[in-house]
């Protein structure tokens, strides 16, 4: 599952202008569109396959310790669980509230993403000791081949 952020990282490195130009143009689409429709968009899934990925080494420890917990053991672990995803989400808000942090998110942004997202995914793979360094290296590159690949490919039927 590290690779789905990797792939996506790299896709953003390596075709900066398309990712912009798409932003835009699915910004422009989705405030005409329905609620529904956002769900829909390229972003969404993005966002949800990163979800999957980070919390797919999660399952195998939770699992054991949520079938060995009694009820009131259970409505801890998820009240504290519902309590600090509220503390998350309030610090990051604040954080983006402060003008100097917007603006440096702005401005640097779409060219910081891919390389958190490509740290993502190597972080999920070799903690999850999936690959060995070098398989992950030639995994990246591959990956890297494949995307340009379909680059040229997708040149090729727009010249037409």
């Amino acid at each position: 599952m590290g690779l789905v952020p990797i792939s996506i990282g790299l896709n953003r490195l390596l075709n900066p202008e398309i990712n912009s130009l798409s932003d835009v143009e699915s910004e422009i689409q989705l405030s005409d569109s329905s609620t529904f429709a956002s769900f829909l968009s390229p972003q969404a899934y993005s966002v949800a396959a990163i979800t999957i990925a980070n919390g797919s080494d999660n399952v195998g420890i939770y699992m054991p310790l949520f079938a060995n917990s009694t009820f009131s053991e259970l409505l801890v672990i998820i009240s504290v669980f519902l309590l600090l995803v509220g503390v998350w989400c309030y610090v990051t808000y604040k954080l983006t509230c402060q003008k100097e942090i917007t603006n440096l998110l702005t401005r640097y942004g779409n060219n910081f993403v891919p390389f958190v997202l490509i740290g993502l995914g190597v972080f999920i793979i070799l903690d999850s000791a999936s690959l060995t360094p070098i398989a992950l290296t030639a995994t990246c590159l591959c990956l890297m081949g494949l995307m340009k690949i379909i680059q040229i490919s997708k040149f090729k039927v727009q010249s037409l």
